[in-house]
C-alpha cells in the first residue's frame, strides 16, 4: 500500500480524534408536507451522527389538493412543534441551524403567512424550490454512496423528486431533475380512481415532464414511506441485516414485492414500522411498482440519507466532501473504543504485504483493521456477539452489504475464528469472506507478536516470497517470537496456501 494512502488514512484518523471530542452540533429543521422534523447531528462532518431526532406528523399538505391551503389544525400542530424545536436548540446551544420548507409551504396559498409565523420563533426558514429540494435529496444520496450513478427518487408527503446522478459529473448531479405531485398525501385520491387510471396518471406525469432516464441503472430510493417498505421487504425475505440503508432489491424482486404490498396492510408487519408509515405503505408500494415498470432500473438501493444529510453535505468544504464516509465513521467509532490512530495505521501498514487486496479493497481493509482492533477493547466472551451486531445492526455509511460481511469476518478472524456465520454468506461471496479472513488472521499475528507496539512492528516484517510466508525479525524483536504467535503464523500461511519460515538478519531461524 502506498505511502500516500497511509498519509491520507493517518490524516483522517487523527482528524476524527479531534472531531469526536469537539465537533460542532449542527441542526436541520425540515418542514415537509407530511412531517415537521428536527435532527441534531455531531461527530465527524463526513459521517455525521444523529444525537436528537424528533418529528411531528403535522400533515401540512393534507388539504392542499382540495382547498389550496394549509388547514388551521395542521398549521397549529406544526407551529407548536417548531416552537418546541426552537426552544430545544437554544437549550442545547446549537447555533448552526438550517431550516427549510418544501412542497406544502411552497404550494399553499397561506404558505407565506405560515413561514412568517415560523420566523417569530427566531428561526430563518428557507423555502426550497422543487429543483432545490431534488438537488438536496440527491446530494444526500451521493454523500452516502460515493461513486453512485443512476437516479435518485425521493418520495415525500407532497411530491416525488427524480434526479439523475453521476459521480463523473461536476457536483454529481445531472441537469433536468423533475418534481411530480405524487406525494404520499396525494396518492390515496389518485388510487381511489382505480388501478388503470392510477397507472395512466403516473405514466402521463413522467411523459409530460419528458422523463426518460433510469433504464438499466440503479434507482436510489429515499423517503420514510419507502424505508418502511424496505423494512417490510427485509422481513418477508428474512434478511439478516436490520438497517434498511444500503438494502438492495433487483428490479424484478422489487416489482414482485411492491405488487404484494400495494394490496393493503400486510398481515405480519415489521414492528419497527410506525402506524403513520404503515398507513402509507400500500400507496408507496403502488407508486414504486409504477416507477419500476416505467423506468426499468437495474436494481433498487434504499438510502436513509436524503434531503437533510444533503443539506449538511453542501455545507462542507470540498476537501471534506471527498473524504471516505466509511473511514470517517469507522475511525470515529474506533476512537470511542480508545484505539489509537497511529497504531491502526501501523498495523494496516505491517499487514499490507500479505493482504491480497483487489483494487476496491483499499479503504475497506483499513476500516476492517480498525474495527478488528476496536473489538479487542471488549470482553473476550462478547467479541463474537459484538462483531455480529456491528455487521448486522449498526449503520455504516458508504459500506455496502458485501463490505459489512467482510468487516465482520475480519473481526471474527482476528479473534481466531475462520468459520463464517451463515448470515455473512448472504452478504458477501465466499471469495470475499475468505479474503477478509486473511486480513483478520494477519491482524491477529501482528498484534499478538508485537503487542501492538510501534518498536515491535518497526523491528519485524511480513511478506510473501514465492510460495512462502516470511516473517523477518530484527534483533529487538527476536525475543517476541514464541509458540503462540508461531501458531498464528502457521494458521495464516495455511489459509493463504503457503509454506512459512521465520528469518532474522543473520539467516533462517525456523522453517516449516
Amino acid at each position: 500500500m502506498s505511502g500516500r494512502n497511509f498519509r491520507s488514512l493517518r490524516y483522517i484518523l487523527n482528524r476524527m480524534i479531534g472531531i469526536s471530542q469537539s465537533s460542532e452540533k449542527r441542526a436541520i429543521i425540515d418542514i415537509g408536507s407530511n412531517t415537521v422534523r428536527l435532527v441534531v447531528y455531531n461527530g465527524p462532518p463526513r459521517a455525521p451522527v444523529v444525537v436528537l431526532n424528533e418529528k411531528v406528523n403535522a400533515k401540512l399538505g393534507k388539504d392542499l389538493g382540495r382547498t389550496g391551503a394549509i388547514s388551521d389544525k395542521s398549521m397549529r400542530t406544526a407551529l407548536a412543534a417548531l416552537s418546541r424545536f426552537a426552544a430545544l436548540l437554544r437549550l442545547l446551544g446549537v447555533d448552526n441551524i438550517e431550516c427549510v420548507a418544501t412542497a406544502a409551504a411552497r404550494d399553499a396559498a397561506n404558505g407565506p403567512q405560515f413561514l412568517d409565523a415560523v420566523r417569530g420563533f427566531g428561526l430563518s426558514p428557507r423555502l426550497l424550490s422543487g429543483e432545490e429540494e431534488a438537488r438536496a435529496s440527491a446530494t444526500g444520496v451521493i454523500a452516502a454512496f460515493p461513486g453512485a450513478k443512476g437516479v435518485a427518487a425521493d418520495l415525500g408527503g407532497g411530491s416525488l423528486e427524480l434526479v439523475e446522478i453521476d459521480s463523473a459529473t461536476p457536483g454529481g448531479i445531472c441537469p433536468g431533475g423533475i418534481t411530480l405531485p405524487f406525494g404520499t398525501l396525494r396518492l390515496p385520491d389518485m388510487r381511489a380512481l382505480g388501478p388503470q387510471k392510477f397507472t395512466d396518471a403516473v405514466r402521463s406525469g413522467l411523459q409530460a415532464r419528458g422523463w426518460q432516464k433510469g433504464r438499466g441503472v440503479p434507482l436510489y430510493i429515499v423517503g420514510g414511506s419507502w424505508r418502511a417498505l424496505a423494512l417490510q421487504a427485509m422481513r418477508v425475505l428474512n434478511w439478516p441485516v436490520d438497517d434498511p440503508h444500503g438494502f438492495e432489491l433487483s428490479a424484478s424482486e422489487a416489482l414482485r414485492l411492491s405488487r404484494m404490498f400495494e394490496k393493503g396492510k400486510p398481515e405480519n408487519p415489521d414492528p419497527r414500522i410506525s402506524g403513520s408509515r404503515l398507513a402509507t405503505l400500500a400507496d408507496a408500494a403502488a407508486l414504486m411498482a409504477q416507477l419500476v415498470a416505467n423506468l426499468h432500473p437495474s436494481k433498487l438501493v434504499f438510502s436513509s440519507w436524503g434531503l437533510r444529510e444533503g443539506l449538511l453535505h453542501m455545507q462542507l468544504p470540498p476537501a471534506v466532501q471527498q473524504e471516505s464516509p466509511m473511514l470517517a465513521s469507522v475511525a470515529a467509532f474506533a476512537e470511542s473504543a480508545r484505539v489509537d490512530a497511529a497504531d491502526a495505521v501501523r498495523v494496516a501498514d505491517w499487514t499490507a504485504p500479505v493482504c491480497r487486496d483487489t483494487r476496491a479493497d483499499g479503504d475497506l481493509r483499513k476500516a476492517a483493521s480498525l474495527l478488528a482492533l476496536a473489538a479487542m477493547r471488549t470482553e473476550p466472551n462478547m467479541r463474537t456477539e459484538e462483531a455480529l451486531t456491528w455487521a448486522l445492526r449498526k449503520r455504516w455509511i458508504g459500506l455496502d452489504m458485501c463490505g459489512r460481511g467482510m468487516m465482520a469476518m475480519t473481526v471474527f478472524a482476528n479473534s481466531g475464528m475462520t468459520q463464517a456465520p451463515p448470515e455473512f454468506g448472504r452478504l458477501a461471496d465466499k471469495c470475499d469472506l475468505d479474503r477478509a479472513i486473511g486480513w483478520g488472521l494477519a491482524v491477529r499475528l501482528c498484534r499478538r507478536l508485537t503487542g501492538g507496539t510501534a518498536r515491535g512492528m518497526a523491528a519485524s516484517s511480513l511478506e510473501i516470497r514465492g510460495d512462502a510466508l516470511v516473517l523477518t525479525l530484527q534483533e529487538p524483536a527476536r525475543p517476541l517470537y514464541g509458540a503462540s504467535n508461531g501458531k498464528d503464523l502457521k494458521c495464516l500461511a495455511d489459509w493463504l496456501g503457503l509454506t512459512w519460515r521465520v528469518e532474522s538478519d543473520t539467516g533462517v531461524l525456523i522453517e516449516a
